[in-house]
């Protein structure tokens, strides 16, 4: 209102000056008043806008130093992997030709880490596993023969004891070490039938687990596990088997 009056003023007091003169006095007397304004308007928001651009800068870099530091101390794993025999050696174990094939479902957390390793605690369970060996059977034709002939057996079981270790942690591929304790139980003895349906279970895995920056992982390894009943039957052969397994988890 004040820039209107004076405006007003202005104009009553140039009564004696033409109407080109006027127009003249009119468009200064504008450019003079509101041009500050708007050079100060501009830069404002030009502030503003570079505020916002180096927050945002920022942040990307902090996201990205954040997942570039990989594993992380307290990180919590779930996730799922499978597993299948193509060998049986008798290295412990004393019971050849066997066949063995698992899946599982993995919980694990992150309890220490150092600059290049993560010690991560596991904890398995299997809820289908598959032992098939040869055993012998009594055929009767004229008399008892016997005979062998492959038979599977279903079980499932758990390994509540997991320690694993991932190498070079703040990289995308890392190498990993893993072994598990744990116990299957059969529906029937395994790997004869004087053993035990209740066996123990260990193994020693490596191979390399990869995690992308959204902390989604897949892991593919080898896997050497033994299955005994501890001495805790009539005979207790034992079953050995190397593996190649697979998975995929997330980590939180």
């Amino acid at each position: 209102m004040g820039r209107l009056f004076i405006l007003h003023t202005l104009m009553q007091k140039d009564g004696g000056v033409t109407h080109s003169q006027r127009g003249s006095r009119l468009i200064a007397w504008l450019l003079g008043n509101t041009l500050p304004w708007a050079l100060a308007l501009s830069l404002a928001n030009d502030v503003q806008t570079q505020t916002q651009v180096e927050a945002a800068s920022q942040n990307s870099a902090a996201t990205s130093e954040k997942a570039s530091q990989g594993l992380q101390k307290r990180w919590n794993e779930i996730g799922i992997w499978g597993s299948v025999s193509f060998d049986a050696p008798t290295l412990i174990g004393k019971t050849p030709d066997a066949r063995f094939g698992n899946v599982g479902v993995r919980y694990g957390r992150v309890l220490l880490t150092s600059r290049t390793v993560a010690f991560e605690w596991t904890i398995d369970a299997v809820p289908m596993a598959i032992l098939s060996s040869k055993r012998f059977v009594a055929l009767p034709e004229g008399g008892f023969i016997l005979n062998q002939a492959r038979k599977s057996v279903h079980g499932w079981g758990t390994a509540p004891i997991g320690l694993k270790f991932n190498f070079r942690r703040n990289c995308r591929g890392q190498p990993f070490a893993h072994a598990t304790g744990g116990f299957l139980y059969f529906n029937e003895a395994v790997p004869e039938s004087n053993a035990a349906r209740f066996n123990f279970t260990f193994d020693f895995a490596g191979g390399i687990q990869i995690v992308n920056s959204s902390r989604r992982a897949f892991i593919i390894g080898y896997k050497y596990q033994h299955i005994s009943n501890g001495n805790r039957a009539l005979v207790n052969p034992g079953t050995d088997v190397q593996m190649i397994y697979a998975g995929f988890s997330v980590f939180k």
